[in-house]
């Protein structure tokens, strides 16, 4: 009897625990699902879209731009070219991709183009809604160009140091610039007609990597954009061969682009005592048949002790739109520097 007493005590112990197990999993069923829940992040995109290009022939670089979530992994396909071809976040949410036109690409302007957004396991995916050719206008296609990007090299990348950027193309266009992994679209203002000039002052947070950031700008006019990149170091001597910094050397009159008749003065400043190299390249066409090129000029200045010089030159042959190229190269000692001046004949 007492063995039966207690197997069937333990029977009404194991009964009671089993009825208790249900309401413990419905007093308490959530946090599994809540932790569950934080592992799935959404992944969206907001739009696809992509600078038409005039033509889509080998050799044409076409640029798409996806925003979404930040933090992602955006990829694009185009039929018959690529597949998931990486786009870069240059900033939260906004993530870039360029891709050259090759032989044997078989691209048209309707080309179901699509883009890919991944966070995780969640994916999305976005076809673009536009034509990959530019439409037609009533206005005549005037094509972007950039004639010089450049920048005034600085001892170091310490923060508080300003950064200098000038962009010589097109005028009347939007013109930005970007140091990778630093700043992006930074805008930049015409000054004067096709020049731009913008700056960037570095913060202590700033990583520049020790071999070297990339820099690009970007010159924008309705759907056309072209990109240049920077044409040198932002440190002087950064290529580890020397450890010589640029002088001053700026030009004061005339201006970037402007219209010159007759004998045209030049006058710019640089390091006291500098010796200035010149060398003025005119480039004309006739009728718009053909082109020609001649030097103008060729000669060395000197600066006074503030650092002043001028020059003049007067084309033999003026003919109206002809463009003149003024190099100049100032030097003292072991250090130097260039400039250049693009005129036009009135």
């Amino acid at each position: 009897m007492k063995i039966k007493s207690f197997s069937t005590a333990i029977g009404l112990a194991l009964l009671s625990s089993v009825t208790y197990l249900p309401g413990i999993a419905r007093a308490n069923p959530k946090p599994s699902i809540q932790v569950a829940q934080q592992r799935i992040f959404g992944s969206e995109i907001d739009s696809f879209t992509a600078y038409p290009v005039q033509r889509l022939d080998p050799g044409t670089e076409i640029f798409f731009v996806l925003r979404g979530t930040p933090y992602s992994r955006a990829t694009l396909t185009i039929p018959n070219a690529v597949q998931n071809l990486p786009m870069r976040e240059v900033r939260p949410g906004v993530y870039e991709a360029s891709y050259t036109i090759r032989q044997g690409d078989r691209i048209s302007e309707n080309t179901a183009v699509r883009a890919n957004l991944q966070q995780g396991n969640r994916i999305s995916s976005a076809r673009l809604q536009q034509p990959l050719v530019a439409g037609n206008s009533d206005r005549p296609f005037q094509s972007l160009s950039v004639d010089r990007f450049s920048a005034q090299s600085v001892q170091q990348l310490d923060p508080g140091t300003t950064l200098n950027f000038k962009l010589l193309g097109t005028p009347n266009a939007t013109a930005t610039f970007s140091i990778e992994g630093v700043a992006y679209n930074i805008p930049m203002r015409e000054e004067s007609n096709g020049l731009y000039t913008g700056e960037y002052t570095i913060r202590s947070q700033d990583y520049f990597p020790p071999a070297g950031a990339t820099v690009t700008a970007s010159l924008q006019s309705g759907n056309q954009v072209i990109r240049s990149r920077l044409d040198r170091e932002l440190v002087a001597g950064d290529n580890g061969s020397s450890n010589t910094a640029e002088i001053p050397l700026e030009i004061l009159t005339p201006s970037e682009n402007a219209r010159v008749s007759g004998t045209v003065e030049v006058e710019g400043r640089s390091a006291p005592n500098a010796t200035v190299n010149v060398k003025v390249q005119a480039t004309s066409s006739v009728a718009g048949l053909f082109g020609f090129e001649r030097n103008i000029l060729e000669r060395t200045v000197k600066a006074d002790e503030e650092g002043k010089f001028s020059f003049a030159f007067k084309p033999s042959i003026s003919l109206p739109g002809t463009r003149y190229d003024v190099n100049l190269s100032a030097s003292r000692g072991d250090r130097t520097s260039e400039e250049t001046l693009v005129l036009f004949q009135n």
